[in-house]
C-alpha cells in the first residue's frame, strides 16, 4: 500500500479528496443489504474525529481481521451520503510494527498544557481553608498513580471533554465556575465547592481506557464512574482518617450526586446548596464545551449551521466564524 499521501487529517478531508494513512478503528457495525447479504460499516478516527467507510465484500475476513481501538494504514476517498461525509474504502489493512505511526494524531489533547494544570490544580488546593480537607487533597493528588491519570484521562468517549487531559479541564474549570457563584450565594461553603469539583468524575480514571481510541472499560462499563469514584475515595480515605466525618459525607454527597437524578444516574440526588450547584455547573461547563467543539469546527468549515447533532435531537447554530479570541494571561488557564 502507498505511503501516507497527507498531512490533513480526517474531517479536514473534503469530497474527492483522496488519502492514504493511518486511522484507528472506533466501531465496527454488520447491516444488511436489501438482498439480505450482510456488510460492514466501520467507524474511523483521528484526532479530529472521525467518519464511517462501507466494507462490501469479504464480511467473514474482515470480522476476523478488525477490532475496535486497531490502527490500521487505510487508502481511501471521500464521498457524501446524505449529506454526511463519508470514506470510500480502496485499500484497509492492520499497521505492523514497521509503519510510521504518529500516535499523537489519533487521539486529541487539551489546549491546556499538563504542567500548567498542575499548577492551578495546586493553587485551588492550597485556597482550601478546612485544614484536614486540605491535607486530604493534597495526598490524594501526589499520589502518582491518581496524579498520572487524573491529568491524562479524558472526561467523555464522545460528547464532552473527549479528548486527553479533558478531565482535568474540566474539573478545574469547574472549580472556577463554582468559585464565581459563591460570589453570588455567599452561604456556599467555598471548601466543598472546589473539593467536588475536582474530585466529582474522579471515577472516570477507572471508567475509561484511552490508548488508541477512547472506550469505556469493562469496569467502567458494570460500575459506572460514580460508583467507582466513591470506592476510590473511600479505599484511600483509609489510609488516613483525618477528614471529619459530617465534612467527608458532604463530600462523598458531592460526588454521588452530580448527575443531578437518578434517572441520569445519580444514586442520590442533590441535597446540599453545594450539591445543588455543582450539578447545574458540571451541565453548564460539559453542554457548553461540546457546543463550542462541535459549532467550532462547523465554522471552521464554514458552515453556518452544525451536522445533526443526535444526543440533543437537533442542529445547531455556527453563524460566522469570529476572531480569534486574545490568549489568557500568564499563568491564567480559565
Amino acid at each position: 500500500m502507498p505511503q501516507p499521501t497527507t498531512d490533513k487529517l480526517l474531517r479536514e478531508l473534503e469530497k474527492g479528496e483522496k488519502f492514504v494513512g493511518f486511522v484507528a478503528v472506533r466501531a465496527i457495525n454488520i447491516r444488511q443489504r436489501r438482498d439480505g447479504e450482510p456488510f460492514l460499516v466501520v467507524d474511523f478516527s483521528d484526532k479530529s474525529g472521525r467518519l464511517s467507510g462501507k466494507l462490501w465484500d469479504q464480511v467473514d475476513e474482515w470480522q476476523d481481521t478488525l477490532e475496535v481501538g486497531q490502527i490500521v494504514k487505510l487508502a481511501g476517498a471521500i464521498t457524501t451520503y446524505q449529506d454526511q461525509k463519508e470514506i470510500t474504502v480502496e485499500r484497509l489493512r492492520p499497521v505492523t510494527k514497521d509503519d510510521p505511526v504518529e500516535r499523537s494524531k489519533l487521539i486529541p489533547s487539551s489546549e491546556h498544557p499538563v504542567d500548567e494544570m498542575r499548577r492551578h490544580l495546586r493553587r485551588l488546593i492550597e485556597g482550601i481553608e478546612q485544614p484536614e480537607l486540605r491535607s486530604f487533597l493534597r495526598r490524594f493528588f501526589d499520589d502518582p498513580e491518581i496524579s498520572e491519570a487524573y491529568f491524562e484521562a479524558p472526561a467523555g468517549k464522545l460528547w464532552h471533554h473527549a479528548y486527553l487531559g479533558g478531565l482535568a479541564e474540566h474539573s478545574l474549570t469547574l472549580a472556577e465556575i463554582l468559585l464565581k457563584i459563591a460570589e453570588i450565594y455567599p452561604a456556599a461553603n467555598r471548601d466543598l465547592l472546589v473539593a467536588g469539583a475536582l474530585l466529582h468524575d474522579i471515577g472516570k480514571i477507572e471508567e475509561y481506557k484511552w490508548d488508541v481510541t477512547i472506550d469505556f472499560t469493562d469496569r467502567g462499563r458494570l460500575i459506572g464512574h460514580i460508583v467507582i469514584g466513591q470506592s476510590i475515595l473511600e479505599r484511600f480515605r483509609e489510609k488516613n482518617r483525618e477528614v471529619p466525618q459530617d465534612i467527608w459525607d458532604q463530600v462523598i454527597h458531592l460526588v454521588l450526586s452530580h448527575q443531578g437524578t437518578k434517572e441520569q444516574g445519580s444514586p442520590v440526588e442533590p441535597m446540599t446548596l453545594e450539591a445543588i450547584l455543582l450539578y447545574t455547573a458540571d451541565e453548564m461547563d460539559s453542554k457548553a464545551n461540546a457546543f463550542n467543539r462541535i459549532i467550532k469546527r462547523s465554522r471552521e468549515q464554514g458552515d453556518r449551521w452544525t451536522e445533526y447533532v443526535k444526543i440533543m435531537n437537533r442542529y445547531l447554530f455556527a453563524g460566522k466564524k469570529t476572531e480569534t479570541e486574545e490568549p489568557p494571561e500568564e499563568g491564567k488557564l480559565f
